[in-house]
């Protein structure tokens, strides 16, 4: 595990580095590379160090509250990461295949679906933190959400 964050970091590090850097690495496909590497960079520090820390231990040292920002950044990250990876490929489809003529993906198309992601993810990852549902641990720190029930009142 410890080899993973080391890695993860370096990888991730690099390619944030690297199109920061070079102008011409500032494609708008690049831009969701990067917000795939954000993201993954974000899990890597919250739950992958987190978890390597369990491994050392043995068992969750960490407390509650540390629990449950795991469980809330590790959840948004991921669904960025996902949702990073569906843009990629439908950036690809919409590109090679050419359903819509010719289209071209732009800076702007990019910078949206970047937006879209976080966006979708806070909107699914985010009542917990306002009151409805809830991170609760598991075992050693493993999250699922817990609803709690919408009442419904009909006049």
């Amino acid at each position: 595990m410890g080899m993973v964050v080391v890695l993860a970091f370096f990888v991730n590090g690099m390619v944030i580095v690297v199109s920061l850097k070079y102008k011409k690495l500032r494609s708008p496909l690049n831009y969701i590379l990067v917000n795939l590497a954000v993201a993954d960079m974000l899990v890597t520090m919250f739950g992958s160090t987190v978890s390597f820390h369990n491994n050392i231990f043995g068992f969750f040292t960490l407390g509650k509250s540390v629990c449950e920002l795991e469980g809330f950044v590790v959840s948004l990250t991921g669904i960025v990461g996902l949702w990073s990876l569906a843009i990629l490929a439908l950036e690809r489809y919409i590109v090679i295949c050419k359903p819509m003529g010719d289209f071209r993906f732009q800076q702007r198309h990019a910078v949206m679906g970047c937006a879209f992601t976080w966006i979708w993810a806070l909107l699914w990852t985010s009542p917990p933190l306002i009151g409805w549902c809830s991170y609760v641990p598991e075992g050693r720190c493993v999250f699922f959400i817990v609803l709690r029930p919408i009442k419904v009142v009909f006049y």
